[in-house]
């Protein structure tokens, strides 16, 4: 929550601040296509190409804006996680200033490590997609997801879920996909694609009862959580992270 004494004194005209901070980062793109055909079992009823739902990923949070540039590198400098983040956007954008993906990187992971949710939502698909300098790493994008999560961050969990129906840095488990997908329902995020995948699974009693069960520990795991304690040990986000290798050099 921002204090009063943190909160922006005017709305100012940066296009990135307004379109990606002011309500939120509105980064939409297509994730992870849901249940992709032909990775069902044989005891599975799968759906066609054509039908299976596609997951839109955003972030939502709450804007934060600054007189000017020079005002919001300043509130960065102070270490203000939203400021962090909002000048790691105009980097990546190029908006305002020039751009710099090594700086922006940098920003963005100060500002999750601090607990900020739309941050680590944000280094999350950069690693889902490998762009602006950052490694394609499924398996630590989920890591941001979930502490993006923690931090109360809708479109992680819907992102959480879409990972699990494709075994996208996880291991494919449809039960778990419709927990996460279930829980971001309960946030807000939703587009149909909870229901569609509970119709996909249709009569399987011991998938549905696991889920279920799944959603209550899934919230009651999240509820005490702090982000941090999701994310991965910092390493260079330029090279994909490999736990049983520590790290040369820091990020």
């Amino acid at each position: 929550m921002t204090s009063s004494s943190d909160r922006p004194r005017t709305r100012i005209g940066l296009s990135a601040v307004g379109s990606a901070f002011g309500r939120g980062f509105r980064v939409l793109g297509v994730f992870w296509g849901l249940i992709p055909y032909g990775h069902l079992s044989a005891a599975e009823s799968a759906p066609s190409a054509e039908s299976a739902p596609k997951l839109i990923s955003t972030s939502g949070g709450k804007g934060e804006t600054w007189s000017d540039v020079r005002d919001l590198e300043a509130a960065a400098a102070k270490g203000n996680p939203r400021a962090e983040a909002a000048l790691g956007e105009l980097l990546l954008r190029g908006d305002g200033l020039p751009r710099d993906d090594t700086r922006a990187l940098a920003l963005l992971e100060k500002s999750a490590r601090a607990g900020h949710g739309p941050a680590a939502f944000r280094l999350g698909l950069l690693l889902s997609r490998g762009e602006n300098g950052a490694a394609r790493d499924p398996a630590r994008a989920v890591a941001y997801f979930r502490a993006a999560a923690a931090a109360g961050e809708p479109e992680a969990f819907f992102n959480l879920g879409a990972a699990h129906a494709n075994g996208r840095g996880v291991k494919r488990d449809y039960a778990e996909a419709l927990a996460w997908l279930t829980v971001a329902k309960r946030h807000g995020a939703d587009n149909g694609t909870e229901a569609s995948l509970r119709q996909q699974l249709g009569k399987q009693t011991s998938l549905l009862t696991k889920s279920e069960r799944r959603v209550g520990e899934i919230e009651a795991e999240l509820k005490n959580a702090t982000p941090g304690s999701f994310l991965p040990p910092v390493a260079p986000l330029d090279e994909v992270y490999d736990p049983l290798r520590p790290p040369l050099r820091p990020n």
